[in-house]
């Protein structure tokens, strides 16, 4: 009987580190077993990932994925490239830098193509109430998280910044931190501001919100036209009024999506299994975060790189693409 593919942050760690001690592998039985580099087992990548390896491992007659934590987006592109992992999760920006050899990999394209388009996350500029930071424009010459590091997270900040005439590494003193222990710094006074890419409302932003002291800062439509225009994996967001406690106003901000990648080298069958059974099957794993809700067919087949020819046979065989 199928179930759903629900629980919590420690639940789906549990499932992924029971798979990779006990090595169960439908390889073992004629099958293929491949590997989807996520990231910290706390994140959003690992969870949604997590799940959607389990709602596979449970339908597929023949194939086996593991969730397998990494340290992000950066390592997941140059794991896959060099075919130590099979599949990865990275922001669009990263897999469209990689794919065309452009951004940090000019002159070196990597040898991935994308699987599918997953959920949107939008680019988040924590600062304190009472700072006399109330712009972007403001945070010239502060202590400022850049996103974490071996991520592609914190290109969005240094675009913004950019648009603003600040120069993200001589301009501002950039750290950089996980989206935890930004908010933690942020709150204990020891920086100015901090950034992060996540979909919203996400708890830890709600719980720093919630105290009245933090606020986020929204993006000049200007910067936001400039950016998009020159960089068109980063689109026009708003986060409503009242998605966090204390949050009056809409903040007008830049989005990305997630997705998935694979090795060029990984069969078509394989690639096809996997897009199949989880989009085919999106109810399985929905509860597991709500950015999953996200996830459908026509998302999926929305990005602007070059798809692997497994994704490609499916999303044709749907009238997708």
């Amino acid at each position: 009987m199928q179930r759903k593919i629900v629980g919590s942050f420690t639940a789906l760690a549990l499932i992924a580190a029971l798979l990779v001690v006990s090595g169960c592998s439908k390889k073992e039985n004629g099958g293929t077993s491949i590997t989807l580099g996520t990231a910290g087992a706390a994140g959003t990548y690992f969870v949604v990932g997590a799940a959607m390896s389990q709602t596979v491992n449970e339908l597929s007659e023949f194939l086996h994925v593991t969730a397998q934590v990494t340290n992000g987006s950066v390592e997941n592109i140059n794991l896959t490239n060099a075919g130590e992992m099979d599949m990865g999760m990275s922001n669009s920006d990263g897999v469209y830098w990689a794919t065309t050899g452009t951004g940090p990999f000019a002159g070196r394209p990597q040898n991935i193509s994308v699987v599918m388009s997953l959920y949107l996350s939008c680019g988040q500029m924590a600062t304190l109430r009472g700072s006399n930071i109330n712009s972007w424009a403001d945070l010239r010459g502060k202590r400022v998280v850049l996103g974490p590091p071996g991520t592609t997270i914190v290109e969005m900040s240094r675009a913004i910044l950019r648009g603003y005439g600040i120069d993200p590494e001589t301009d501002i003193r950039p750290l950089y931190l996980s989206f935890d222990e930004g908010l933690s710094e942020l709150m204990d006074g020891t920086i100015d501001a901090s950034f992060f890419v996540a979909a919203a409302p996400t708890a830890a932003m709600t719980n720093a919100s919630a105290t009245g002291r933090v606020q986020l800062l929204g993006v000049s439509q200007n910067v936001i036209e400039s950016v998009s225009n020159e960089l068109p994996f980063f689109t026009p967001h708003v986060i409503p009024a009242g998605t966090y406690p204390n949050m009056d106003g809409d903040i007008h901000t830049l989005k990305i999506v997630t997705e998935i990648f694979a090795n060029n080298t990984i069969s078509e069958d394989v690639i096809y299994e996997f897009v199949r059974l989880t989009l085919d099957n999106t109810e399985l794993f929905v509860g597991s975060h709500v950015a999953a809700q996200e996830i459908n067919i026509s998302t999926a087949a929305s990005s602007i790189s070059k798809y692997h020819p497994g994704a490609l046979k499916f999303f044709r065989e749907r009238g997708v693409l």
